[in-house]
């Protein structure tokens, strides 16, 4: 048989995902004439296909079943994974029955698994960290610090750029968001000097947001909700500058090259901020404690260092 596919299991958050962008980018360079193929949800699968230029297959399509009676896999799952030259999994473990079950599809595909926690001693962004896990197969591993450097200069996928600024005051827990009255206050005061804003919301936010929070967003400035990640790329790529929280859409601006303010709590940038040329933190203790101020002088400068797209 002949095996010419690499299948990328990944069920994390939308931040997570994007981080491993740079491992299938990886793998496309240095198998040219293989499908790099993750299986993700929906949503994740199109935006990938989008920006990264791969193909993915939706992981509600009973892949489930791995995690226990493996003989209920459907047909079409059974042949991607025995026709898989490789498999790269970021669910569960090495020693797992979803790997096991795995493994048996798969034959002689080695299966390599990785993880998204770094663990407390590790001080290095985390996709490095998921790069040291590659020590194994080194070609592989010398190819992924090879694109994180890319990357880091020049961004993928392609962006028309804009003039005005996309604010996301979402993220997935509260200690993780800048209160939604300093990103209310942001968009005055850049409206104040001549600069338009624009906020985008998820389903994230509609959940965590009461209805006096989306009027007040509303109230200052045009709202936009992105029912999908490919109606959020388009906002992102056609903004002159980004500023959110520790999130996903952080994670997708920055990854794109659009130049982006992110704001950080509890979590250390130095290990999960966004990748990307022109990526900037600003970090607190606590999100509440980030300054208005420091904010509205960063988010100018971005506008006026913008790259021409």
């Amino acid at each position: 048989m002949l095996r010419r596919s690499i299948l990328i299991f990944h069920a994390g958050a939308l931040g997570d995902f994007i981080l491993t962008w740079p491992l299938a980018l990886a793998l496309g360079r240095l198998f040219a004439q293989s499908r790099v193929i993750y299986v993700v949800g929906t949503d994740k699968g199109k935006l990938a296909e989008r920006v990264a230029r791969v193909e993915a297959v939706d992981s509600e399509a009973g892949w489930h079943h791995l995690f226990g009676d493996a003989s209920k896999l459907p047909e079409t799952s059974q042949r991607l994974l025995t026709g898989a030259q490789m498999v790269v999994s970021f669910i569960g473990r090495a020693d797992d029955v979803w790997t096991a079950n795995v493994k048996r599809f798969a034959g002689e595909a080695p299966v390599i698994s990785l993880s998204m926690s770094p663990g407390q001693a590790n001080q290095r962004h985390i996709t490095h960290h998921l790069a040291e896990q590659l020590i194994e197969t080194p070609i592989i591993q010398q190819a992924v610090v090879q694109l994180l450097r890319s990357i880091n200069d020049r961004g993928i996928g392609s962006r028309t750029g804009g003039k005005d600024v996309v604010l996301h005051p979402g993220a997935g827990s509260r200690s993780k968001r800048w209160p939604i009255e300093k990103f209310v206050s942001l968009a005055i005061r850049l409206r104040e000097v001549g600069i338009s804003s624009r906020f985008v919301i998820g389903e994230v936010e509609r959940e965590h947001f009461t209805e006096a929070d989306i009027q007040r967003l509303s109230a200052q400035s045009s709202l936009h909700f992105c029912a999908t990640l490919l109606n959020l790329h388009d906002h992102l790529a056609t903004a002159g500058a980004f500023v959110g929280n520790d999130s996903g859409p952080g994670h997708l601006a920055g990854i794109i090259g659009v130049p982006t303010l992110s704001l950080f709590g509890p979590t250390d940038p130095a290990i999960w901020q966004p990748l990307g040329p022109r990526v900037t933190v600003i970090r607190a203790s606590s999100t509440d404690e980030i300054e208005l101020t420091e904010v509205f002088h960063a988010t100018r400068e971005k506008l006026q260092n913008r790259p021409v797209p």
